[in-house]
């Protein structure tokens, strides 16, 4: 079932008809689109070690919003178009705390969201493969990223990237070698 379906019925191009009243200002159709896309821009954001992957996600899709008018294309293209501003805002993140200074004995504000074990659980797989994806070159880890946590040809990744495609191919072979021998050196099944 099309997961668009349930928010525009009896239209050929559900996709399209939501973005289309997304970008008039529909907040159900965006709510919509949010819901479709956050989680990925997320993992994307964690698996390229974002400090603080929230903040980029939420960044990200505000700055899709206010340029929702701007884009032209089908769901693919909008997919690569989101993950372009998703490595944007990533490089811009790493820029800026590349210039702030360490700040020491500063209190973090609590949330109190969830339990710390919910949390705990369910960042133990996230944590591992954050911490595996962290030991590659900024480049290996975008471009499995891309192609692998969010399933991504690699055709849309090159652009995404802006290389070419032989270069993706080389990025994501070193890397899974590079991660194979880890695994193996450490003696993980």
């Amino acid at each position: 079932m099309d997961r668009h379906a349930g928010i525009v019925d009896g239209v050929e191009d559900a996709f399209e008809a939501v973005l289309l009243r997304a970008a008039r200002g529909d907040g159900l159709a965006f709510e919509h689109i949010f819901h479709c896309y956050a989680g990925r821009i997320r993992a994307f954001a964690l698996a390229r070690g974002a400090q603080d992957a929230d903040a980029i996600t939420n960044d990200v899709m505000l700055r899709v919003f206010q340029n929702l008018g701007l884009f032209e294309g089908n769901e693919q293209a909008f997919v690569r178009w989101i993950f372009t501003v998703t490595r944007n805002r990533l490089i811009d993140a790493h820029r800026a705390e590349q210039r702030r200074p360490i700040v020491a004995d500063t209190e973090v504000p609590e949330r109190h969201e969830r339990s710390a074990e919910s949390v705990a659980f369910d960042r133990v797989s996230i944590d591992d493969v954050a911490q595996r994806l962290g030991q590659l070159t900024v480049d290996q880890r975008e471009v499995i990223a891309l192609r692998l946590i969010h399933d991504l040809s690699l055709k849309d990744v090159a652009e995404i990237v802006d290389r070419p495609i032989t270069a993706v191919k080389a990025l994501q072979r070193r890397g899974l070698r590079s991660l194979q021998r880890r695994i193996l050196d450490e003696g993980v099944s």
